[in-house]
């Protein structure tokens, strides 16, 4: 628009100035020949060539200006009307035309009818100027009424010009501006293609880059675990890299493309990774295998399928190890197929572990002689070898273009093995930052605890398992509140990262941990590592005002072997954690060893005999081994002197809460069915019976002056009450009984 604006503003400052120029010249000679002064000419070049000049000049500063075509349009004006008023009105059409052919390239309607206007105006003043001075009369007005109906004609003629154009125009303009603008959406597009095409070219080069070295690692690992493979039968060193590289040259003979050989390469090296499920003294045996020894050898095959089932990155990677011992009759294992059925990869492999089996001391037999092998090879043609990849083999030992495996050189192997290792090694370190560890303490969760110290008790099979609880931890929070208590439960934390050192630390509850310290595997040890750590908590609240109330209670269990369950072995720290409580805090308890059994009810009966022991000999045990019981043991004695004296028997139950296999039960769920059973027991239970909790999953009852039927009927009221309460089917009720008038204290049977 704009160029074109300056070039419409050029053509009509050259018009008008070459209008100005004829009409210099013409008056000049009238000048001349004295039909006109001297003095008309000057006005008349003053008003043409100033605003003429004023227009050039405007035009030459600003010529893509759209308002200079109003300055030319009044410049010309004022000199038409001049020539209108005092020239001849023959010569009217002369100013007049090229002025309105030159506005219509403007396609502005609006300034010809102004411009139409003003002439209409200034030519009626004319003819009126003329009538007046007798020069127009009726004869000849025809002059003037055509010259009247020309002006009109012409200047209408001109707006309807004007408008088709400025219509014309406007389309054009803005197919214009389209084309303009698809042009530079084209250009952005191409920009962004091409920095697109240049980022995939990168792309594709990087990705290039480390398709080959993941295609190095792969061969490396593969040859690695080829190796490893080999390595079970000490007859067989780099049978698998041999068998890889005769079965490349097989595939290229028969016309194979160089990614497909490569495929083969890694299918030959891992077509033996089944034996590793096949005992080495099967493999290594040098007499006659039997009948199962030779199933257990076959069976390699499947378990090597198996094995390589689900790994799409290479083509067939599972029929090499699968079918490379069908025979083309038929005859071979494991299917027993036969011909075409067989993945012509695997008789590809089966060709070249054959002859490698031929060529190699084997721990039954020497490696054959090369006449052999070639008899052995033409015999088994179309029998036990596929025709194509036989003759393909017996051509490359003909042609002596078999490669050569240089086994001695093993830098691949070493490498391979060491970046293996450093994997594993990687893995190990890096495993423990995977884990789930608590937000506020920085220990494991229960879970992830659980799972790890399982794993060290199979590896180390003794030492104890410590729990550590706060001691009114719940009140702490209540009455100084929940960041005193966060500081309470860090700083216990940290103390017992402090005793655990290298081992792990568990928040297993709001306010439990649990670590396992394998060096600590007798009671004594337990006992002495308990008493530190209560005085370390001691001394860590008597030097800081904020931690005056922190103190904590310690239960302790040891493990037996390697075989012990964790769960088992938390559930019997916490009876212990449980009987240390009951002495108040700072206090420790260690469940003895000998009391310890995998089998739930085996341990509940030794948890059973263990409290009467606690109840009857309460006042032997010292240190570590305290019982208080405060209440419940004067509730016994009551019960126990009453009964004595009176003759009554006394009963004792213990209740235990245990989970069906599958089902998972949180804390807050398991005090809720404490609840429920408790509630249970003292619905059932008479008043002058007693009751208490033993642990966290236990609860002991004491019965008055019942025999053994009527202690039945009340347990089995307990448990259809709780039963009738509590309708999931994830816990069971479980209790054991003893009469505690036949049992007599050790100071009575003369063990004092």
């Amino acid at each position: 628009m704009t160029t074109q604006t300056k070039r419409i503003n050029k053509n009509l400052i050259f018009g008008w100035m070459l209008i100005v120029m004829v009409l210099a010249v013409s008056y000049i000679g009238e000048v001349a020949k004295k039909e006109r002064t001297l003095s008309y000419l000057l006005v008349f070049l003053a008003v043409t060539v100033i605003p003429a000049v004023l227009a050039l000049v405007f035009f030459l500063r600003m010529p893509d200006s759209p308002k200079l075509r109003y300055h030319i349009v009044i410049g010309y004006s004022i000199m038409y009307v001049f020539v209108l008023l005092t020239g001849s009105t023959s010569l009217v059409f002369v100013y007049i035309l090229p002025m309105l052919s030159l506005l219509v390239l403007y396609h502005d309607p609006g300034l010809i009818v102004w411009t139409g206007a003003v002439s209409l105006v200034f030519n009626l003043a004319s003819i009126a100027q003329r009538i007046m001075n007798g020069e127009v009369t009726t004869e000849n007005s025809k002059e003037v009424e055509i010259q009247f109906a020309l002006l009109v004609l012409c200047f209408l003629g001109s707006y309807l010009a004007t408008r088709i154009y400025d219509t014309i125009h406007c389309t054009n303009e803005n197919y214009a501006k389209e084309i303009v603008a698809q042009k530079e959406e084209l250009y952005q597009q191409t920009e962004e293609l091409t920095a697109i095409n240049e980022q995939l070219n990168q792309y594709s080069e990087e990705l290039t880059v480390k398709n080959e070295q993941m295609r190095l690692m792969t061969m490396q690992t593969i040859m690695t675990i080829a190796n490893t493979i080999d390595a079970k039968d000490e007859y067989t060193r780099g049978h698998s890299r041999r068998v890889a590289e005769y079965a490349v040259a097989i595939a290229k003979e028969m016309g194979y493309s160089e990614k497909k050989q490569e495929d083969v390469r890694f299918i030959g090296l891992l077509h033996d990774i089944g034996k590793i499920g096949v005992p080495d003294s099967v493999l290594n045996k040098p007499s006659k295998l039997t009948e199962e020894e030779y199933q257990l050898m076959k069976d390699h095959t499947v378990i090597g399928g198996e094995i390589l089932k689900d790994i799409t990155m290479i083509e067939d990677l599972d029929v090499g190890a699968k079918y490379h011992h069908e025979r083309y009759d038929g005859g071979g294992y494991p299917e027993g197929r036969k011909g075409g059925e067989i993945p012509e990869i695997a008789r590809i492999i089966g060709v070249a572990d054959a002859y490698d089996a031929m060529t190699s001391n084997r721990v039954y037999r020497r490696h054959l002689d090369p006449e052999r092998v070639m008899a052995e090879l033409k015999r088994g043609n179309g029998k036990q070898f596929d025709p194509t990849a036989c003759e393909a083999m017996i051509r490359l030992i003909e042609e002596k273009r078999l490669p050569k495996v240089d086994m001695d050189d093993s830098r691949e192997v070493k490498q391979a093995s060491q970046i293996i290792t450093r994997m594993i090694d990687k893995a190990e370190e890096t495993a423990i930052d995977d884990l789930q560890l608590d937000s506020l303490t920085g220990t494991f969760s229960r879970a992830q605890g659980k799972n790890v110290i399982q794993e060290q008790i199979a590896r180390y099979g003794k030492g104890s398992v410590f729990i550590v609880d706060i001691d009114g931890f719940k009140k702490l929070n209540e009455t100084e509140g929940f960041m005193a208590g966060d500081h309470y439960l860090k700083v216990v934390a940290d103390q017992m990262r402090n005793l655990a050192g290298n081992q792990v630390v568990s928040r297993f509850g709001a306010d439990e941990f649990i670590t396992y310290l394998p060096e600590v595997d007798t009671p004594e040890e337990a006992e002495r590592v308990a008493d530190y750590f209560i005085g370390e908590i001691r001394a860590i609240a008597a030097e800081d005002a904020s931690l005056s109330r922190l103190s904590v209670c310690i239960g302790v269990t040891q493990i037996a072997t390697e075989k012990d369950k964790v769960m088992v072995a938390y559930e019997n720290a916490n009876k212990a954690l449980y009987v240390a409580k009951q002495c108040g805090t700072g206090s420790f308890f260690c469940h003895r060893l000998e009391e310890i059994d995998e089998d739930p009810e085996v341990a509940e009966s030794a948890d059973l005999k263990q409290l009467v022991g606690l109840l009857q000999n309460r006042e032997r045990y010292r240190g570590g081994y305290t019982v208080a019981f405060p209440e419940f043991g004067k509730v016994y004695d009551f019960i126990s002197n009453l009964a004595e004296r009176n003759r009554q028997q006394v009963h004792i139950v213990l209740f235990t809460i245990r989970e069906i296999e599958g089902a998972s039960i949180t804390i807050d769920e398991r005090d809720q069915i404490m609840g429920l059973l408790e509630k249970a027991i003292v619905r059932s239970i008479r008043n002058v019976d007693a009751t208490t909790r033993y642990s966290n999953i236990q609860r002991v009852v004491l019965l008055m002056n019942l025999n053994e039927d009527q202690t039945r009927q009340v347990i089995n009221r307990i448990m259809a009450d709780f039963y009738r309460m509590y309708d999931r089917k994830d816990v069971e009720i479980h209790y054991d009984s003893a009469d505690l008038s036949r049992v007599r204290p050790a100071e009575e049977n003369g063990e004092g």
